[in-house]
């Protein structure tokens, strides 16, 4: 298998509007219509990888208080969606697969070691990213494309130089962090890249932002292995940002990390609120990983100005990367 695609209808078993069960219905649905048939059921894993990323009071609160946020989402469903993202780093680990995606919910990037937020419960790319490294996948990547700043994985990985941490998103826009400046602290000074842009960004500067940072960040880095927290809420269509990117952006800065970066490669699903535009997205990711061409045109936009200029000073914050 080339591609493993971890999936369950169960992830469809709770409520958090707009974090709805259709994200991934709808998306697992275009899939199958698209060929894409073979999903892989998450499997059942040791809750002590939980433990690697979150704090023993933090699980505890989850579990006896029964639900999260007032919502009908259990400690259950996060645990699920994380095992399935554990099951994406087994494949990779044991060659069932070159690399994978997984359509699962709830997100986790804003989760912090001790209490989560903003839709997530349980951080999947930082439980996923240790469980890689305590398999021999010493060195970890994160790319957050999500248009969200991902500030739990950020703060899980702030002072850690093992995790190369880079993020782009929609500034200002919710949770109000991931500003240039912030670029780790000890032993992690210089591996959290953050990378703000003004809303109405679209594809042609993240095509810089990609050649200009992610891809030389990555090369010299040299990771064993990228987790993509993709949220595909940067789309133009979704309704929580601002920023212009299309399906074929998705396509391209996957393609770029696996032929650039490393060819082992994991897709997380974090955020995407639009069921029109996400199961496209997805499957435009999807189709980069399998090594396919994708036949979904680039659509651009009049961009704001100023990019280069965010590129520079993302630089000059970062020498030693260049």
């Amino acid at each position: 298998m080339e591609t493993g695609i971890i999936y369950t209808p169960l992830f469809q078993n709770h409520e958090n509007y707009p974090e709805c069960p259709d994200r991934v219905k709808v998306t697992a649905q275009y899939l199958i219509k698209n060929d894409i048939k073979m999903f892989t059921e998450p499997r059942v894993f040791d809750e002590s990888w939980i433990q690697q990323v979150h704090t023993p009071e933090y699980i505890n609160n989850i579990i006896t208080t029964g639900s999260v946020d007032y919502s009908d989402i259990h400690y259950e469903h996060a645990l699920k969606s994380a095992f399935g993202c554990l099951t994406a780093g087994e494949m990779l680990i044991q060659d069932e697969a070159q690399n994978a995606f997984v359509l699962n919910r709830p997100p986790g990037h804003h989760t912090y070691a001790d209490r989560g937020g903003g839709f997530c419960y349980l951080n999947n790319a930082a439980i996923l990213a240790r469980y890689l490294q305590m398999h021999g996948m010493e060195k970890i990547m994160i790319i957050d494309w999500d248009a969200h700043h991902g500030n739990g994985t950020e703060s899980i990985f702030y002072d850690d130089p093992s995790v190369l941490y880079t993020s782009i998103h929609q500034s200002p826009l919710y949770p109000g962090t991931g500003e240039i400046q912030d670029t780790g602290v000890g032993q992690g000074e210089g591996y959290t890249i953050n990378i703000p842009v003004p809303p109405g960004t679209g594809h042609n500067s993240y095509m810089k932002i990609f050649s200009e940072i992610i891809l030389p960040a990555g090369k010299q880095f040299h990771p064993d292995a990228v987790v993509i927290s993709a949220g595909q809420d940067s789309h133009k269509k979704d309704p929580l940002s601002s920023l212009c990117l299309c399906s074929g952006s998705y396509y391209t800065m996957t393609r770029q990390i696996l032929t650039s970066i490393t060819p082992n490669v994991i897709g997380v699903l974090e955020g995407g609120y639009n069921l029109a535009s996400l199961p496209v997205s997805v499957h435009a990711i999807v189709t980069a990983l399998q090594k396919k061409e994708y036949t979904g045109g680039i659509e651009k936009v009049n961009e704001p100005d100023g990019i280069m200029q965010i590129i520079k000073s993302v630089k000059s914050t970062h020498p030693n990367w260049w």
